[in-house]
């Protein structure tokens, strides 16, 4: 066995590590990569004397510097810090989507770990959607704790900012400069390595702005940390542990999926043997899990962008109506989501799913094809969802587990919100 992931293994179980996720942990969910985010507003900005761009930044990219290609964009496209970070914004609300297969990501294996305090450089709100700890994400203008009190609470720190604030995206040069010299980053990351040890995901080390925080901050990384790997060179291996001080858990990614490997290494250290070909069943009668419903700050998401509400609107639907229509998607979205986590195979909602997808498809004929009016139609669909009959698919819930009428009407938004599934309201189309 590896001794990297032995020592790895003796932290976490003494309870000396914080992961800090990167972006190959979103790839799964069509996260968009720094490279790719800039090839895209490259892309946008490059059209007549500015069509050079899309060579020059290339250049820059294949080296991996960031920061000068975002610069060149800067310069000859006109554009200033905030144009740049509206542009990740809409590329990420745009491209990221929904997985209900939690084996095909990582995010909900986290949830299984002893962590209490997560860094992150990524924008979206992923790790927050899976975790769901009672402490909202926290970006770096809003740090205000006693270091002797951080970690007594689950807390998420989006080092680099968040969509559902445009400006605090760090994304050049001169934003990460003004990090760098903000005493908060400082006080924060000397708080996290004074006492424990960083564990390194999602990350190629490529990562232009993690090897100049390293490099910036060397005198709080003096310890040794960890960072796991696909397919290291023995010579990077070499200087990750002489120029960083990194321990590399390395893994092949040629034998086994991403998501596969990592899972196996994050139950090996947490003491549970993996089985690559174990399938999970369904024993939920002995369970005394409760599924937690809807939270008021749920509901203030902006689901705009999303392909249902799109659908609901190409039909000239009531935006009243709309909005109650997002509420049960959000409902849905999060019953479907813990129902995940709480062991429920994807069979059992994949049949859930097409018993409200075959509803519809009956009041289509019924309702729409009778009358042509698209807001009766999606009454008449929730209406009949409201208090839908499992059947035999009951015997698979408990009392707590089981969904409310809420979730049930939103189970038809979740299936308009998949781009593979015929779900409209109307004659129109996007």
């Amino acid at each position: 066995m590896d001794p990297n992931i032995e020592d790895l293994k003796k932290d976490y179980l003494a309870d000396k590590v914080v992961p800090f996720i990167g972006a190959g942990l979103s790839v799964p969910f069509k996260v968009p990569t720094w490279k790719s985010l800039i090839e895209e507003i490259t892309k946008k900005y490059a059209v007549g004397d500015n069509e050079f761009l899309v060579h020059a930044v290339e250049i820059k990219l294949k080296s991996f510097d960031f920061w000068s290609a975002i610069d060149l964009i800067k310069d000859f496209a006109k554009l200033d810090d905030y144009d740049i970070q509206s542009e990740i914004v809409e590329i990420i609300n745009r491209e990221q989507i929904e997985i209900f297969d939690d084996s095909l990501h990582n995010y909900n294996d986290l949830k299984g770990m002893n962590f209490q305090v997560y860094l992150t450089t990524n924008y979206e709100n992923l790790i927050y959607q899976y975790l769901r700890c009672r402490n909202i994400p926290i970006l770096l203008k809003d740090i205000d704790f006693n270091t002797q009190n951080l970690f007594d609470e689950q807390r998420i720190f989006h080092l680099h900012g968040n969509i559902s604030n445009p400006g605090t995206i760090v994304i050049s040069r001169e934003s990460y400069d003004e990090l760098y010299k903000n005493e908060k980053y400082e006080n924060l990351l000397k708080a996290v390595t004074s006492s424990k040890k960083l564990l390194f995901l999602g990350f190629s080390f490529d990562d232009q702005f993690v090897k100049q925080l390293i490099s910036d901050h060397k005198h709080l990384f003096k310890g040794e940390h960890y960072i796991i790997l696909d397919n290291p060179s023995d010579d990077k291996i070499r200087e990750l542990k002489e120029v960083y001080g990194l321990k590399t858990i390395k893994y092949d990614s040629n034998k086994m999926p991403h998501n596969e490997a990592i899972r196996k290494i994050l139950n090996y250290i947490k003491g549970v043997e993996y089985n690559q070909d174990e399938k999970k069943v369904c024993e939920t009668k002995d369970k005394q899990s409760t599924i937690i419903g809807v939270q008021i700050n749920d509901l203030e998401r902006n689901l705009e962008e999303n392909l249902f509400y799109q659908k609901l609107k190409i039909e000239n639907i009531d935006d009243a109506f709309i909005g109650l229509s997002s509420a049960f998607y959000i409902a849905a979205e999060i019953y479907i989501r813990e129902l995940q986590k709480n062991g429920f195979s994807f069979d059992v909602i994949n049949a859930m799913l097409a018993k409200v997808l075959m509803k519809h498809k009956e009041l289509y004929c019924e309702v729409y094809l009778e009358y042509g009016d698209s807001e009766k139609f999606v009454k008449a669909v929730h209406d009949s969802l409201k208090n839908i009959n499992w059947g035999r698919y009951s015997e698979f819930f408990s009392k707590g587990e089981a969904s409310n009428e809420d979730e049930n009407r939103g189970f038809i938004h979740i299936l308009a919100d998949d781009k593979s599934k015929e779900v409209w309201w109307g004659g129109k189309r996007i």
